[in-house]
């Protein structure tokens, strides 16, 4: 919808109606946060039992919330100015964010005339705060809102997936809990750190909420973008699966490798951002010295691209 058209509904909008200024500022003791998804704007308020104004709606892509990102500093103002209290997440089944395609991304940007260096040297999937699934996504922004050293630890937050079918929700974190670590989230070198990590933020103490970030690790990220720049072609899904099933055959290490290398240049041909996906991940490897013992490279190729 283009300006001129904007404008012109809301000319008919206020001809005829007489000035209503806002009511007093009052406090609002709920904020909710949801993801952006337009499907979802009548849905949010009538799963509540809720009407517009009652609470705080937040949208985010996903639902998501860094701990120093700009809906957690909003959500910030509205505890001290607003007297919010109670903060609920909530995901959806359906969400697209948790089946982001980088590789359908940066088609869309690069069409519009934008260069991948305006996104900066990070993951796409983490720019974009893509999430790993409805679930886990509501569990790490829980994890991010008790992490946000400006926000009271007397906040009540709570976690939530609708059924954006059915309109029921699945409590994933009630008010008081923690989200937990995944199973095997605390390693020893050189393994990889888990996306939730238990990590002691400084002057919390040992546990406790307010103690969980997100860590990644930048093994992962490279190996995840490779594999996202490369599984939008159906030839390269294809080729994908013969890789995994010569390396499975092989036994030497160095030879796997090998196989590895020479299909990433054979789709570094087909594309520059394979290219360049694979030249961070040889530099991650070899920067955490995996590329002598690339079996942990392996492991995340594999589980990367299905696990079959």
């Amino acid at each position: 919808m283009q300006l001129d058209e904007v404008l012109k509904r809301n000319q008919e909008f206020v001809r005829g109606r007489a000035a209503r200024p806002l009511p007093p500022v009052e406090a609002i003791p709920l904020a909710v946060v949801a993801c952006y998804d337009p499907r979802l704007d009548a849905l949010i308020w009538k799963s509540l039992g809720l009407s517009p104004g009652e609470a705080f709606l937040f949208r985010t892509a996903g639902a998501f919330v860094q701990s120093e990102g700009t809906v957690a500093k909003s959500l910030g103002l509205a505890v001290f100015l607003f007297g919010v209290r109670d903060i609920v997440v909530i995901g959806h089944s359906s969400c697209r964010m948790a089946a982001f395609d980088t590789a359908s991304f940066i088609d869309a940007f690069r069409k519009r005339g934008v260069a991948r260096e305006a996104f900066g040297t990070e993951d796409l999937r983490t720019w974009a705060g893509a999430i790993p699934d409805p679930r886990r996504g509501v569990m790490l922004s829980v994890a991010n809102i008790q992490a946000a050293q400006f926000l009271p630890k007397d906040l009540s937050v709570a976690g939530l997936v609708l059924d954006d079918s059915t309109g029921a929700f699945e409590v994933v974190v009630k008010p008081g809990e923690t989200p937990e670590a995944e199973p095997g989230a605390v390693v020893a070198a050189p393994a990889p750190t888990p996306l939730l990590s238990s990590v002691p933020t400084p002057g919390s103490g040992a546990t406790g909420p307010g103690t969980f970030r997100l860590a990644r690790d930048p093994l992962h990220d490279a190996v995840r973008t490779f594999v996202d720049t490369i599984q939008g072609s159906e030839r390269w899904r294809g080729e994908i699966r013969n890789l995994k099933q010569e390396l499975a055959a092989q036994k030497d290490p160095m030879v796997k490798l090998d196989l590895l290398e020479k299909f990433a240049r054979r789709a570094g041909v087909q594309s520059t951002e394979a290219r360049e996906a694979f030249a961070r991940v040889k530099r991650e490897a070899s920067s955490a010295g995996r590329l002598r013992d690339p079996q942990e490279l392996f492991r995340l190729f594999h589980e990367l691209t299905g696990g079959s």
